[in-house]
């Protein structure tokens, strides 16, 4: 039965490169609800065959197999070398990133890999028998080799924890030192991740279409113009009120003055009828 790996586990005890072998296949079987015919379904990650993190630019195209959500493709690796990357699905709207995952990874290349995950979860990768002809990798998308002066994997970069021979107060402080430095690895990628996707929404939110731009514009106008009529409209308002409230007050005072004229002429008569009384006498 041929080994298994988690995505996070590959580079730990990969078995030796095959004999002769140039490049290496990897082929991937990602399973997400991505729509074929609207939809395109990218690897992107940090070599530039995977576009250095733009998917866009990315030349590991997923095609649509077996159903909506199947998506296979392939692309070739050379011995050593290391891919970081995620699955990314361009829209109409943008390209929608897998977040609830780290970096996926696979390398450093030692033989060919049968690569399988859903959409935003951990996948497991297969090995895979043979290595690719010159004609089948010039077929394929290729990473780039690795570099001669990067530094070998060693123990700590593979997480693999110190040998079994170690002992004491040494071996305790380096398997403290291993655990903190992954964590720090670990926080960082989340970071670069983090980043990486801020920098791809800014770039598709700076995109806007000017027809788009422009119905923003004449919206916020057409609301300008409305509140701009609502203010006129309270003002005649309020003006209105204030002229009634200034004849309520006119017909105060001429009813005060009724009543006054009204008192006068009753104490008019009241005289005039006691002058009669007294003429009477």
């Amino acid at each position: 039965q041929r080994p298994r790996w988690r995505a996070a586990d590959l580079g730990v005890a990969m078995p030796p490169p095959a004999s002769g072998a140039t490049m290496f296949c990897v082929s991937f079987d990602i399973e997400c609800d991505a729509k074929p015919n609207q939809d395109t379904v990218v690897v992107t990650g940090s070599d530039p065959v995977a576009g250095s993190w733009n998917p866009q630019n990315s030349r590991i195209v997923l095609k649509p197999t077996g159903g909506q959500r199947k998506w296979t493709g392939a692309m070739s690796i050379p011995p050593g070398a290391t891919l970081e990357f995620k699955v990314v699905v361009l829209t109409s709207s943008g390209p929608k990133w897998e977040e609830g995952i780290p970096n996926r990874k696979i390398g450093p290349a030692r033989f060919s890999i049968k690569y399988a995950a859903k959409f935003n979860a951990a996948g497991v990768a297969e090995a895979a028998d043979g290595a690719l002809s010159a004609t089948q990798a010039g077929e394929l998308p290729a990473v780039s080799p690795a570099r001669t002066t990067d530094a070998p994997p060693c123990d700590v970069h593979r997480g693999r924890s110190p040998s079994s021979s170690s002992t004491g107060p040494e071996a305790a402080v380096h398997s403290r030192a291993v655990k903190r430095r992954e964590e720090l690895l670990a926080s960082i990628a989340a970071g670069d991740a983090a980043a990486k996707k801020a920098k791809e929404q800014a770039v598709a939110g700076s995109q806007m279409e000017a027809g788009g731009y422009e119905k923003l514009c004449a919206h916020r106008t057409g609301l300008q113009s409305l509140i701009a009529e609502l203010l006129a409209q309270s003002a005649d308002a309020a003006a209105k009120v204030a002229e009634q409230q200034a004849a309520a007050r006119c017909l105060e005072e001429e009813l005060a003055a009724v009543s006054k004229a009204g008192a006068a002429a009753r104490v008019r008569i009241e005289s005039v009828r006691r002058e009669r009384a007294k003429v009477a006498a």
